[in-house]
């Protein structure tokens, strides 16, 4: 069970972090986007897991062979994304609570696709939660404070191998939990 924890949790981790070390390049400040990052980042798979819960009690094994789809879909996407060398980065900014809380919305998207598989996974919801939120606030912090030391080249390569080892790592846990779902069968 700590297996499948930690794999749901670092796959964000490593996403988080790539984020906010481009944040540290922009010279941005830790503690806003780290609240923001861990409020958003717990709170954003709800969705998913509802949605999970609900399906799930309707198609059984389908909602756990849908939720490693989901996870293959969100790693191909991530990886896609470091590659072309977007800058998720440059268009967050944390200045008033507006533009905090739609910087949290932008951020959270992955969470709310973690969060079907999650509720069809059987973990302790809450504590994986917790665990998300917290991972979210102190890797936000590190990243930052890295991004902040670190030259805009190398920067620029840590945040993309860290997204690339996140999409990496989603399609993984994807592929473990749809093995799993067809091995119920």
């Amino acid at each position: 069970m700590l297996a499948k924890i930690i794999a749901f949790v670092l796959p964000l981790g490593l996403d988080t972090m790539a984020l906010s070390i481009a944040l540290g390049l922009r010279n941005v400040r830790p503690w806003r986007p780290a609240l923001v990052f861990a409020v958003f980042e717990g709170a954003m798979p709800i969705i998913g897991i509802g949605l999970a819960r609900s399906f799930g009690l309707r198609f059984g094994l389908a909602a756990g062979l849908i939720g490693g789809l989901i996870l293959v879909g969100v790693g191909i996407y991530a990886v896609r994304e470091a590659l072309a060398d977007g800058e998720e980065a440059e268009r967050l900014a944390f200045g008033s609570l507006r533009s905090s809380l739609l910087a949290g919305l932008a951020i959270s998207t992955d969470e709310v696709a973690i969060g079907f598989p999650l509720g069809a996974s059987g973990l302790p919801v809450g504590l994986v939660l917790a665990l998300i939120s917290l991972q979210a606030f102190v890797v936000t912090v590190l990243g930052i404070s890295i991004g902040g030391r670190i030259g805009a080249t190398v920067g620029g390569r840590a945040s993309r191998g860290c997204g690339i080892a996140a999409g990496v790592a989603f399609v993984l846990l994807g592929l473990w939990l749809g093995a799993e779902a067809l091995h119920r069968r």
